[in-house]
């Protein structure tokens, strides 16, 4: 039994569309059909003139080890379809293909790529409708040449495709069945004097001689962020006054603060980004991720409701603040985003830095997850929060993301060039959504507590 270590993977996309670029090219530029009763003649032709030849398929790699005669035979179903003819000739203009010689001699007046674009983007998506039908060529050709032993009634509907049996099982099989085959096209099972499919020569022509496409973004609407900014602003004053009707005491008062000004800084960020275009954007989502930290903080500190835990919540963040201070006092050089000063205000502001507790790790010594999962919310947890770390810790998905496009040029298979300031859906609409129900908490802690962010304005859409 062979190790996983020993498979070899493939891609349809890259390693075998490129070695079917005539059937590509027909399914993309006919009528389905049409292209399918194009492809029954050319693999009976194919069967017929290679009886007996071992490891015979359609791909151009195999072809190009054909006499020009036979090669011709094979195509004339090509050569006496109009359409199949007209879009078929692009394939004269790509040299990189083993049998170009051949195409360049059936087609000797191609002059444009665009059937091959066309085809190509029909096929891009292993799954498709256009792909499978090209995959499918290549088992009824195996059937033809009487090479494949399967159940009857694979064999029959593969024969009868796509007439035959239930679609939602057939596609996908005929699509298991290509990837067996595929060994003899490429793997150990390629006759002897067969090269390898020229799939990186082909890719690389396409780049070399087609140019990148680069997609247009859509403008945004804005209307609805500065109705959601009033609402915000709205509710913001008036969780401000109500933190001002709650004030009991000029001394420490943990719970007040905490929940107030976990809410208060969510409903800040929100604003901020109501006020500029961040919130489509990367840094909306750094922000977004802030918000859902805080909230789920604020749900477990408003859950456990005990004095304790929330001094603990507090005397985490003095520690930390004084540790920052302790760390840039003896810095050889402080980022310029740092007031020195304010900072050391802060470390001192509940009692002296020198008599606080610097703890490492969560201040609830729980992850955050379990934070969530412990109160209920973990929901919120899984909704929004490992994509938008994603933009925090410059993980390559949210780089990929907020960095680059894919390119149009079907020609170059998907690949991705630079879109800085590409913009993506709002996150103005969850930051909401989150700062709503933070404000439920405060309502449960201070009642009562009434007003909300209405965002509803197609704020998402912004």
């Amino acid at each position: 039994m062979k190790s996983i270590s020993a498979l070899q993977w493939s891609s349809w996309l890259d390693d075998f569309l490129p070695n079917m670029l005539w059937a590509a090219i027909c399914v993309g530029n006919m009528k389905r059909d049409e292209a399918l009763q194009l492809f029954r003649e050319v693999c009976h032709c194919g069967a017929k003139v290679l009886s007996g030849t071992n490891g015979a398929q359609l791909g151009h790699n195999f072809l190009a080890t054909l006499p020009y005669e036979e090669f011709e035979e094979i195509f004339a179903p090509i050569r006496g379809n109009t359409k199949a003819n007209e879009a078929c000739a692009a394939i004269g203009l790509i040299s990189s293909l083993p049998d170009h010689l051949h195409w360049k001699r059936l087609f000797p007046d191609a002059k444009e790529l665009e059937p091959l674009a066309v085809g190509i983007a029909t096929c891009l998506d292993h799954h498709s409708q256009e792909a499978t039908d090209v995959r499918w060529a290549k088992v009824y050709f195996m059937i033809s040449c009487g090479r494949v032993h399967a159940p009857p009634n694979f064999i029959e509907e593969v024969v009868k495709y796509p007439n035959l049996g239930d679609m939602r099982k057939v596609r996908p099989s005929i699509r298991a069945f290509e990837m067996v085959i595929r060994n003899i096209e490429s793997g150990t099972e390629r006759p002897e004097g067969v090269a390898q499919p020229q799939t990186k020569q082909f890719w690389d022509e396409m780049m070399n001689k087609t140019s990148c496409i680069i997609p247009k973004r859509s403008p945004h609407e804005r209307a609805s962020v500065d109705a959601t900014r009033m609402s915000i602003q709205s509710t913001l004053s008036e969780l401000c006054d109500h933190f001002m009707t709650n004030v009991k005491t000029t001394s420490i008062d943990p719970r007040l603060d905490g929940s107030f000004g976990l809410t208060i800084n969510m409903l800040t960020l929100a604003m901020e980004l109501s006020v500029s275009p961040l919130n489509n954007f990367a840094s909306g989502r750094i922000i977004l991720r802030t918000i859902v930290e805080n909230y789920i903080t604020l749900k477990y500190l408003a859950t456990k409701d005990d004095e304790t835990i929330w001094m603990q919540y507090r005397n985490y963040g003095s520690g930390q603040t004084a540790l920052a201070f302790l760390k840039n006092t003896f810095a050889e050089e402080t980022p310029d985003s740092i007031d020195i000063e304010r900072l050391e205000m802060l470390a001192n502001e509940d009692a002296w830095l020198e008599t606080k507790d610097i703890a490492v790790g969560n201040w609830a010594k729980l992850d955050l997850r379990k934070m969530a999962t412990d109160v209920g919310v973990k929901d919120v947890y899984d909704a929004y929060y490992d994509w938008t770390s994603g933009f925090v810790h410059g993980h390559w998905g949210a780089v990929r993301d907020s960095s680059f496009t894919v390119c149009m040029n079907p020609l170059h298979r998907l690949h991705r060039i630079p879109a800085p300031g590409n913009p993506m859906p709002s996150v103005l609409s969850d930051c909401c959504k989150l700062c709503n129900r933070s404000l439920e908490e405060i309502s449960r802690l201070f009642p009562s507590f009434k007003p909300r962010i209405d965002w509803k304005a197609d704020a998402a859409e912004a």
